[in-house]
């Protein structure tokens, strides 16, 4: 895999294996693993047994293209890569995760004169940076605040998925239904009878996997609808 072909690969929401829902539930922001990415062996190590020592579940990768070809993006995971690398650098890294949705929460390791490109990758959706050398207590709020933001884009891109199913019409319910309208005014509101309005309102339940209307609107509200 080349720096060229990663552009071409489809969003997390928009890849039919990506669905997480059955699987979100048992996941708990200590299960996530920590994807540890640096060209230098000895800063990896070191990572390594710091991350290792909080009693997390760590893998080490040399590249950040090896990295992308054998692991999926679309799952909720932690990344805590240098910035400077060869073949793909961990601000180019940020960028592909971005551009492909995925829920994964990176880290940035920064050294001398690289904080401004730290200060960038947080405006394109990094969860934190840390200076080098590592402080430990800074590394434990900055894998703190990643497992839950990652936790949190994983359930967002989720739900996005399920919405994408729906139909315009089905569309519509869903958004007379999160303005508090019952089937008899939503019937109105989209001219059709109370009975078609009854059978989009099932469908769109049980498209967005949510038991009551309170549940769905839960969802809808995280997607800023």
């Amino acid at each position: 895999m080349t720096s060229n072909q990663l552009s071409n690969e489809p969003t997390c929401w928009q890849d039919e294996n990506s669905h997480l829902s059955d699987d979100l539930s048992g996941i708990t922001p200590e299960s996530l693993i920590i994807h540890i990415i640096d060209d230098e062996e000895s800063v990896r190590m070191s990572c390594d047994f710091l991350i290792s020592s909080l009693g997390l579940s760590t893998k080490v990768w040399a590249s950040a293209l090896t990295f992308l070809q054998q692991v999926n993006i679309c799952r909720p995971a932690v990344i805590v890569s240098d910035l400077m690398m060869p073949e793909m650098s961990g601000q180019a890294l940020q960028v592909h995760l971005s551009q492909q949705d995925s829920p994964m929460a990176l880290i940035a390791l920064t050294g001398n004169g690289e904080i401004a490109d730290a200060i960038n990758m947080l405006k394109q959706g990094a969860a934190d940076y840390l200076e080098k050398p590592i402080n430990s207590r800074r590394l434990q709020e900055a894998l703190a605040c990643a497992q839950n933001l990652t936790l949190k884009r994983a359930t967002l891109y989720d739900i996005k998925k399920l919405y994408a199913q729906l139909t315009d019409k089905e569309k519509q319910v869903a958004n007379e239904l999160l303005e508090g309208n019952l089937n008899k005014n939503i019937a109105d509101h989209l001219d059709v009878s109370v009975r078609t309005v009854e059978v989009h309102r099932s469908q769109v339940m049980k498209k967005m996997q949510s038991q009551h209307v309170s549940e769905l609107i839960q969802k809808l509200v995280m997607l800023g609808i």
